[in-house]
């Protein structure tokens, strides 16, 4: 078969097209720095950055929910070392007050710091995060106690037993509220009872008992504290797994996804010499007359 000239440009235009595309396909990848922008490039690798990027976006929210949850523990545990403390106030006062030689002003005096420890407990225990009250159980919205009196005649729980969880893995849900029933328990009536006998002048023999009742509220408060702290460090492990998967996802998406960039530029100088002597070749080639054909 003959080559005719019109033969010979048409495969030199091929050739300079070809060159041309490799050369526009790498200048885009480097001013974008993704190999991949639509699917049609690389239909099986954009299918396989598409499964890491749901993975990544998955992990996000996975640190998200964490993180809110600690934050939630958080102000959940610095409420209960507060009630800690008051507890621990209320039982140096009853031990104060166990002792007979105090006269009926002392006690008196007992009993009035014993009721503004009692107001100060029952506002810890309506602690808010944000405007959630995190001792009320799902019924976030209601305050965990209502207080009846003034003074205090009676504080009645009126959460529920609902329990707040986070999803903090693709297999794990962690409660992150404590019922403040179970937490508190039987504290106020205790402490009110004791605060009534203060005030009417009960001796010794009739405050101790406070003290065993005082015990067991500082035991489920303390009991609270430490199955708070477990999963407080369950979520901060959960919060570093998840940190190193995202940073393994975004390696593998990066090399299914990313241009690398020292090889993207050898390739660019490549294309753009290639491109340089296909001009040049053709150029010659253009101009040369029939004579050059008959030498």
């Amino acid at each position: 078969m003959r080559v005719t000239e019109s033969m010979r440009l048409a495969n030199h235009q091929r050739y300079l097209n070809e060159i041309a595309g490799k050369l526009d396909d790498t200048q885009r990848q480097l001013a974008s720095g993704r190999k991949i922008e639509r699917a049609s490039d690389d239909p099986t690798a954009a299918a396989v950055a598409l499964h890491y990027r749901r993975d990544i976006a998955y992990e996000a929210q996975m640190r998200r929910n964490i993180e809110s949850g600690i934050a939630f523990m958080n102000v959940t545990e610095a409420a209960l070392e507060g009630a800690t403390e008051t507890l621990q106030r209320i039982r140096e006062l009853t031990v104060q007050a166990s002792n007979d030689t105090l006269s009926p002003a002392e006690r008196q005096t007992i009993a009035r710091e014993v009721d503004q420890l009692i107001r100060h407990l029952a506002q810890i225990a309506n602690t808010q995060f944000g405007d959630a009250y995190i001792f009320s159980g799902t019924a976030t919205d209601t305050p965990a106690y209502s207080i009846t009196g003034d003074p205090p005649t009676a504080i009645t729980y009126q959460g529920d037993s609902g329990l707040r969880v986070r999803q903090i893995s693709r297999e794990a849900q962690v409660p992150v509220n404590l019922v403040g029933s179970q937490v508190f328990g039987t504290t106020f009536d205790d402490l009110i009872a004791l605060r009534d006998a203060l005030a009417s002048g009960a001796l010794g023999p009739a405050i101790e008992p406070s003290l065993s009742a005082i015990d067991a509220s500082l035991d489920r408060v303390l009991s609270a504290r430490a199955e708070l702290g477990a999963r407080i460090n369950r979520f901060e492990a959960a919060l570093q797994q998840s940190e190193t998967t995202d940073l393994n996802l975004q390696q593998l998406r990066s090399d299914v996804e990313d241009v690398d960039l020292a090889q993207a530029i050898v390739r660019l100088s490549s294309e753009e010499v290639a491109l340089q002597a296909a001009l040049g070749a053709i150029g010659r080639a253009s101009s040369l007359t029939l004579l050059d054909y008959l030498r």
